[in-house]
């Protein structure tokens, strides 16, 4: 890989072999070497935030947890911590200029931390039950149960504090060094590597989710900080033009690059729309959190779970790169269009578990059924997200409406995460007899929001036509629009 000091002109087709991105120069070895250290990174990061997930809630519900304080934990604080942070990490990687660029000093400030908290998450109940044997002489109403509820709270929230500068950089840094004609490749190369880690995470590890949480949680660390320790170190960006001014004329901070931010992000009608579907896509899967409770209570066990969703992810590798070529071939607003109806439809096939208990070998095949009815148009959805943003946004402020977008997603998370615990809590009064039977309503809740999930794609399918269409430009003016080079010899690539 080579990278140049001034800005570079468009690729030619006098310059074979040559591709760039801003001012990085690559070879096709290059390219090569950038997806290995990008994909590796990936794999380590999809692990890691494979294990806390699954397993968190399977601690607090074993503790005795009430749902709305899993859904506190598990989505609140998280979604609270988003909401505040993300616009600020955002744009602070945006501005940042350094010898490292701009969004790798962030990835690699962060790790050590992440894998800390990461490994305390592990203990928490080890270390809870040690503090409790420490302080029950004095505190007699504190049991071992609430210390441990307590600390994983504070483990979570602190672990999300560092996590966010990964799970709002990392995406950036691709826009920011992958020559666009790679694009889709690459973002086909990260679902299958993200998926293959899902699997093997499913397959080999979930099963053990809570015999040997704190192995799970100190290998995940381990992994996560030696690779993305690797990556930062030997992936490299640009150079890029200087931010503008946060000073007015008289040095005192200016609040008008906060008012800019949201007239920028929310004055065009598109990303209004756009934030609207990620509202009800916020409130449709509100109480994912707790689908693993729904699972067992209609006679699945952690084993069984581990085999259909490590099936489906292995399944999805292979549909990964097909659906990538769909998305490029008929854009991914349409390919999501048409993924809403499926989502639909298998959110209401699985309201077929309120009316009717099946023996285990049935529910095993029915639920597996409808996961692979699913996988095309999940795996579709997937492969159509990351590109879309990328061809709403414009490039030069890509970070900015990203964080505008999860400000939305994390604001509505906050207050649907809670209100679908109440909504759980409300249904476990009502079937009080029928011990976790309650938790067969979460299809309901997620149908009802996909219903407004479809009718919010249609609105953004109707604006993005009137923009242009497959002509679509930007409302907002974007200078970085030669940023990566477009060319006429993408075709060679």
């Amino acid at each position: 890989m080579q990278q140049s000091a001034s800005p570079a002109p468009s690729t030619t087709s006098s310059e074979p072999g040559i591709y760039r991105c801003g001012t990085l120069v690559y070879t096709k070895g290059g390219v090569f070497v950038l997806f290995s250290w990008l994909l590796l990174g990936d794999f380590c990061f999809t692990l890691m935030e494979a294990v806390w997930p699954a397993i968190v809630p399977l601690v607090l519900k074993a503790h005795e947890a009430p749902n709305f304080v899993i859904a506190l934990v598990m989505s609140t604080i998280p979604s609270a911590l988003n909401f505040i942070l993300n616009p600020i990490i955002s744009t602070a990687s945006d501005r940042f200029r350094s010898k490292m660029g701009r969004r790798i000093p962030f990835l690699l400030f962060s790790a050590p931390f992440i894998s800390i908290f990461l490994t305390l998450l592990g203990f928490a109940d080890q270390i809870g039950q040690w503090l409790y044997k420490f302080i029950s002489h004095w505190h007699t109403d504190l049991t071992a149960s609430m210390i441990v509820i307590g600390l994983i709270c504070v483990f979570v929230t602190l672990f999300r504090l560092f996590e966010l500068f990964v799970s709002t950089v990392f995406y950036y840094l691709f826009n920011d060094v992958v020559p666009m004609q790679f694009m889709g490749r690459f973002i086909g190369f990260f679902k299958v590597v993200g998926s293959l880690a899902g699997v093997l995470f499913n397959f080999f590890v979930f099963k053990y989710a809570t015999s040997h949480t704190s192995v799970i949680f100190l290998g995940a660390a381990v992994l996560y900080l030696t690779a993305f320790t690797l990556m930062s170190l030997n992936v490299k960006e640009g150079e890029y033009p200087p931010p503008e001014p946060m000073m007015d004329k008289k040095r005192r901070l200016s609040l008008a690059p906060v008012k800019k931010f949201f007239k920028e992000s929310f004055s065009a009608r598109i990303f209004r729309l756009l934030f609207l579907y990620t509202t009800f896509q916020g409130l449709s899967g509100a109480l994912g959190v707790f689908m693993i409770f729904m699972v067992l209570s209609i006679g699945l066990t952690l084993g069984e779970v581990g085999q259909i969703s490590g099936s489906i992810g292995l399944m999805s590798v292979f549909l990964m790169f097909p659906m990538g070529m769909l998305v490029d071939k008929f854009n991914p607003l349409r390919v999501m269009f048409v993924a809403q109806f499926a989502f639909v439809a298998s959110s209401l096939m699985k309201c077929i578990f309120l009316f009717k208990d099946f023996t285990p070998s049935t529910t095993y095949w029915i639920y597996l059924g409808m996961a692979i009815f699913y996988l095309p148009f999940s795996a579709a959805n997937s492969m159509a997200t990351l590109p879309l943003l990328m061809r709403i946004f414009p490039h030069e402020k890509f970070g900015q409406l990203c964080a505008a977008n999860a400000m939305v997603g994390a604001i509505v998370a906050i207050f649907a995460s809670a209100l679908g615990g109440f909504f759980l809590d409300g249904m476990k009064r009502l079937f009080i007899d029928k011990g976790d039977f309650y938790y067969r309503f979460i299809p309901v809740w997620s149908s009802f929001f996909a219903f407004f999930m479809l009718w919010a794609t249609f609105l953004l399918y109707k604006e993005w036509k009137r923009l242009g269409g497959d002509n679509y430009k930007s409302p907002v003016e974007d200078k970085f629009a030669n940023f990566h080079g477009e060319h006429s010899s993408e075709e060679k690539a």
